[in-house]
């Protein structure tokens, strides 16, 4: 009986184990950097913009994950290594190991069927736990597969549609964070932009000294901190509007500037027309006469205006600034 046992359930060898303690290390160094580089920077070490698109969309902080996944992987580890004295650690080991790729499975189907971008952070912790199941031995990486398959082929029969949708129409007011007021607002104005777009900055820096026109602040992404102060707060609002808002009209730019009058919308692209346009219709009019705005003009996009959503902007060159 024990020996069918056995063989039912064969322990993982000392290779494999030795294999899934490097990977678990690894994993628990990646999390914990990753949250630590999170916080002090206020941004996330990542291949593309999918990772920024994909923490968007999470309703806890997403340094929350880095630290779950911290503590997964010291699990997995401490598991592993009782393992090799103490068999009845090897249950508790594929079991975490079945955890890690159920969760997976989710965020995996999630980044395919829903928000149609990926996350290249999330896709080295998948590729990690993936292969840990594997070196647990075949029948674990049969179990794994069967459990990451069916998440994939469960997510792929159900329609992920908001059922509100057809009963109340699009309003991107419900997608503003912040409000800029104006006593006498010459123009209605929404930016939509990101915290980690260079472009984005400039416009927002322009914004700080504008007195003629009230601008409504719509991210396309969660922010933790306040982009201009003296900002009128919204209660409730939704990024996701926002970035839906620019897949509708095919944009996949930032930042983009909506003018919202009585004849529709006006959208402006890109950093330099959206600062050509605040200079012309958001400042009081020049105290000296003879003077041309292009004097005072104090930002020159000689490169990209724009920051595209699916490409990290972060590490682009500072963009040149003319002074007048």
């Amino acid at each position: 009986m024990s020996q069918t046992k056995n063989k039912s359930l064969p322990k993982p060898g000392k290779r494999a184990l030795a294999g899934i303690i490097v990977l678990a290390g690894i994993g628990a160094g990646t999390a914990l950097v990753q949250g630590v580089y999170r916080v002090i920077s206020d941004s996330v070490i990542c291949l593309n913009q999918g990772c920024s698109v994909v923490e968007s969309l999470l309703r806890i902080p997403p340094v929350w994950l880095d630290g779950a996944g911290f503590l997964f992987f010291i699990s997995i580890l401490i598991a592993a290594t009782l393992t090799r004295s103490k068999p009845g650690a090897e249950m508790l080991l594929r079991l975490l190991l079945l955890c890690g790729i159920a969760a997976e499975g989710v965020l995996f189907s999630y980044q395919v069927f829903v928000v149609q971008t990926f996350c290249s952070y999330c896709l080295l912790i998948c590729c990690l736990i993936i292969i840990m199941n594997m070196l647990a031995g075949w029948r674990q990486a049969c179990l794994a597969l069967l459990l990451f398959a069916t998440e994939l082929i469960i997510f792929s029969l159900l329609q992920f549609q908001d059922p509100r949708a057809g009963k109340q129409s699009f309003n991107i007011d419900h997608g503003t964070y912040a409000i800029k007021r104006s006593v006498n607002p010459q123009q209605q104005l929404y930016l939509l932009f990101s915290t980690n777009c260079p472009q984005c900055h400039i416009v927002i820096d322009l914004l700080s000294t504008s007195t003629q026109c009230e601008v409504r602040f719509n991210p396309v992404q969660y922010l933790d901190q306040q982009v201009l102060p003296d900002l009128e707060p919204v209660d409730s609002w939704d990024p996701n509007i926002n970035a839906m808002a620019l897949k509708i009209l095919g944009i996949d730019a930032i930042p983009v500037l909506i003018e919202k009058s009585g004849n529709g919308m006006r959208f402006i692209r890109g950093g330099g027309a959206i600062v050509t346009y605040l200079e012309e219709n958001c400042f009081d009019p020049l105290p000296v006469v003879g003077q041309s705005k292009d004097d005072f003009r104090l930002f020159d996009f000689a490169g990209e205006d724009e920051c595209r959503i699916d490409m990290d902007c972060s590490e682009q060159t500072e963009i040149p600034i003319n002074l007048p």
